[in-house]
């Protein structure tokens, strides 16, 4: 029998020696190794990279920079939910606020109304017949936006203020008619307002997605 004798084994190739000059990717990549094999592991803090970059030339301020831009690049963004469309109110449901404006301007046809009332027969025939022409105008305003209590209230400035008036000229008996013109006036007024037609509120556009597969 021939004598059984182990392979030799291989010889190792000597390491090549380093280049004279590197760029700058083989820089970034040879430090980055280097910082992995001296802290002995897959990661290290920060004051090791710090100290590492330091010991290799690099600015501490720029190696804090490129930190914070790789932890804002790396950190995802909070996707911002949509907010909703903004409905507007329905003047059916929420009914106008009232006009001080137009309580002001019921309160200055009352004080026109009582004093032509108190004056003389024509003079109460005309005022009548204007106030009456006001609140129609007021009522089918109120009844377009279905604002019952903005009537309501210049109805009741109106009379509130002639009837001072025309209590103060004619005595009870004026303070009777007036309060019944009150009555009569809020009864009507109010159930035109409430039964009358609307404005028609404008359709809300919805927006229409795109579907990607177009």
């Amino acid at each position: 029998m021939s004598d059984m004798t182990d392979p030799p084994a291989p010889r190792e190739s000597p390491a090549p020696d380093p280049p004279a000059t590197l760029t700058a990717s083989q820089v970034s990549q040879i430090l980055k190794r280097a910082a992995e094999i001296d802290a002995g592991g897959d990661s290290m803090t920060v004051d090791e990279l710090e100290r590492i970059a330091g010991e290799a030339g690099i600015d501490p301020r720029a190696t804090r920079a490129a930190i914070a831009e790789l932890v804002a690049e790396e950190t995802p963004v909070p996707a911002l939910e949509p907010r909703p469309p903004a409905v507007p109110p329905t003047r059916a449901g929420n009914p106008a606020s009232p006009s001080p404006g137009r309580i002001i301007s019921g309160g200055a046809v009352g004080v026109a109304f009582g004093f032509l009332f108190a004056s003389s027969l024509g003079g109460a025939i005309a005022g009548s017949g204007a106030t009456v022409i006001y609140l129609i105008l007021r009522a089918v305003q109120a009844m377009k936006r279905g604002s019952q209590l903005d009537f309501q209230i210049q109805n009741f400035t109106l009379w509130f203020v002639s009837t001072l008036i025309i209590a103060a000229a004619l005595g009870p008996e004026g303070f009777m008619l007036t309060l019944l013109c009150w009555i009569l006036t809020s009864v009507i007024g109010g159930l035109l307002i409430r039964f009358g037609p609307r404005e028609e509120e404008p359709e809300e556009e919805v927006p229409q997605l795109e579907s990607g597969g177009r």
